[in-house]
């Protein structure tokens, strides 16, 4: 065999093993992730095209052999950019922990990326090799920085981290082909030295660095999935720390509550009993003792006394107005208030109310007049005394001596209608906006000096929407108002009006 084929051999080897370690490289880059792998390809490309264009030399031209010689400083920025790149990622360079070190990294990348490219431009548009020489140069010395800038951050952060120490020691191989290839390459530049047998020293040197690289970067990666491992069963830890700690604060919580709870049902039913005797023990007896001043004024002449029992009554049946009032309201307020809508006779319902207010129109010779047009209505029945109670009670208070009041029903196939209507004082329309601001209610006297809460309107208009209705309010001043609650038909069965 000849020295030239022996050369070729050599050369065609070592660019195979620097070929296959970058697919093996890039191929563990594609399943891993890992950045630095990605960098440590292009040191591997920048190689692998390196030598193949000592192979191509072998038999070209020179022409074709002056442009592979142009195309080596192309191939050796790139190795020498996947150096600093490389080197800058595994040894944690920053801005923020390394500043003057990343400023130098950068400049050189820099350098690395723009010589290339004014290369390639200056031989297309001039053509001279003698800048091309100089541009040569300048990449030989950014080679030389490079690997004086990788040792230099070696040595600096060698305590930095566990494998920083171990990139150092990989480096020697690499530090020895470079002064040996360069510096061989600078004398053969300068003193025309013959350099054919430094091929086969670089070669092995750089193979050597490529297996140390690679089994580093493999204890790297290693001593990173150990410490990943080991973060996450701390973070594990922490978690099942705090969910337990939660878990227990939730089960004090649970149990504060249903110990509240508990109580608030005591409350709840003491409410309902307190209620319950307000209603039955209080309301009652309070409308009988109106009924019996009123009839021990039938039955005194016209005295003093009589005048005194006028008043007496007076205020009686305002007292019991307003605990109506009050009740009603209560009632509304307790939790758990459900509407029990039936099919309500109208006729029935109205009478009722009537009757509840039979001293109180006999006092201001008012007469209740009923128009019943519709006959029934599906609606909670005791919801709707409530209701006309208080539109009627306030009919009578705000009407003058002699006047009427009309309660009238009407219906459509769809809609139920009832109307409360007085000859009286009037009032403002836009009390449904004062009940929505909880500005509460105002008081107003009626035409005898009535006291009112202005609790009823309130009540009646909750009622309403509880019953899925709406009122409407429509009045003017000193010619009467006239309330009209509409409600929907609700049943399956067509609403039947009054014959």
């Amino acid at each position: 065999m000849n020295i030239i084929d022996y050369k070729y051999l050599e050369t065609f080897i070592f660019t195979a093993i620097f070929g296959f370690f970058a697919i093996y490289h890039l191929l563990l880059f594609l399943v891993l992730r890992f950045k630095v792998i990605l960098y440590y390809c292009i040191i591997l490309v920048g190689l692998t095209a390196h030598f193949t264009l000592y192979i191509l030399l072998f038999d070209a031209d020179d022409n074709f052999s002056q442009l592979i010689q142009n195309t080596s400083l192309i191939t050796a920025m790139i190795t020498t950019f996947g150096f600093l790149i490389f080197t800058k990622n595994y040894l944690n360079i920053t801005e923020n922990n390394k500043p003057q070190l990343h400023k130098a990294y950068k400049i050189l990348m820099y350098i690395t990326i723009t010589l290339p490219i004014i290369h390639v431009l200056y031989l297309i548009l001039i053509g001279n090799n003698s800048f091309s020489k100089i541009l040569e140069l300048i990449a030989a010395i950014t080679s030389l920085t490079t690997m004086v800038l990788n040792i230099i951050s070696g040595i600096k952060l060698f305590h930095a981290e566990k494998f920083n120490k171990y990139y150092l020691y990989s480096y020697t191989p690499y530090l020895l082909a470079s002064i040996l290839y360069i510096g061989t390459w600078l004398l053969g530049y300068f003193f025309n030295i013959k350099t054919d047998n430094i091929l086969l020293i670089t070669s092995t040197l750089i193979t050597l660095q490529i297996l140390l690289f690679s089994i580093l970067i493999g204890f790297k990666f290693k001593s990173i999935e150990d410490d990943n491992k080991r973060i996450q069963l701390d973070a594990n830890n922490r978690l099942a720390y705090e969910v337990d700690r939660q878990t227990k604060q939730l089960q004090l919580a649970k149990n504060e509550l249903e110990f509240q709870n508990k109580e608030l049902e005591t409350v709840n039913e003491l409410k309902n009993k307190i209620f319950s005797l307000l209603t039955h023990d209080v309301r009652g007896p309070l409308n009988n003792v109106s009924v019996l001043i009123g009839l021990i004024e039938n039955e005194l002449v016209d005295t003093p006394l009589k005048q005194i029992t006028a008043k007496l009554k007076s205020d009686v049946n305002d007292r019991v107005s307003m605990v109506n009032t009050l009740l009603d309201w209560s009632y509304k307020q307790m939790e758990g208030v459900k509407v029990n809508k039936e099919q309500c006779d109208l006729n029935d319902i109205f009478n009722t109310v009537i009757k509840e207010f039979e001293w109180a129109v006999k006092d201001k010779n008012i007469t209740v007049e009923q128009e019943i047009l519709c006959q029934s209505i599906f609606i909670d029945p005791n919801m709707l005394k409530v209701i006309l109670r208080n539109l009627l009670s306030n009919a009578i208070k705000f009407s003058e001596n002699g006047k009427r009041i009309i309660l009238s029903s009407q219906c459509t196939p769809t809609i139920v209608e009832i109307r409360v209507k007085d000859f009286g004082l009037g009032m403002n329309t836009d009390w449904q906006n004062s009940t929505e601001n909880n500005s509460g209610p105002t008081v107003r006297k009626g035409t005898i000096g009535e006291k009112g809460t202005g609790f009823g309107l309130m009540i009646t208009k909750d009622f309403v929407e509880m019953n899925g209705g709406e009122i409407i309010c429509k009045s003017e001043i000193n010619k009467g108002t006239e309330f009209i609650l509409s409600f929907k038909n609700s049943t399956n069965e067509p609403v039947k009006p009054h014959i």
